[in-house]
C-alpha cells in the first residue's frame, strides 16, 4: 500500500509540474469587434453632423396661427409664408382630429 502511495504522490508532483493554471489556458485572443455597429455609427454621425458645434434652438413663433381651421387651409393654393415644421403640423392635423372626435 505504501508504495502505490508514494507513486501517488510522484505522479501528482509531476502533473503539478507540467500543468498550467487555468487562468493561463482560457486567455482570449480574439476579441469581437461589431464591424456592422461601428459602420452604422459613422454613417449617423455624417447624418447628424457634430452634434458639440450645434447651438440650442430658440423656439420659434408657429406658422400655422392658432386661430386657422383646417378649411383655411385646404382653401388657397397659396403656399405658406415659409416652410411648416412637421411637429407643428402633427399638433395642428391632431388637435383638429381631436376636435372633430377622430383622433382619441
Amino acid at each position: 500500500m505504501e508504495r502505490n502511495g508514494g507513486t501517488s504522490d510522484c505522479n501528482e508532483e509531476r502533473i503539478s509540474k507540467n500543468s498550467t493554471p487555468a487562468n493561463e489556458l482560457k486567455k482570449p485572443t480574439d476579441v469581437f469587434v461589431n464591424h456592422a455597429a461601428i459602420a452604422w455609427q459613422e454613417s449617423r454621425r455624417k447624418w447628424i453632423g457634430d452634434t458639440s458645434q450645434r447651438s440650442e434652438r430658440m423656439p420659434k413663433d408657429p406658422i400655422i396661427s392658432w386661430s386657422m381651421t383646417y378649411e383655411d387651409v385646404l382653401s388657397t393654393n397659396d403656399p405658406f409664408s415659409e416652410p411648416i415644421p412637421l411637429t407643428e403640423m402633427v399638433d395642428f392635423l391632431v388637435d383638429i382630429w381631436q376636435d372633430e372626435g377622430l383622433f382619441d
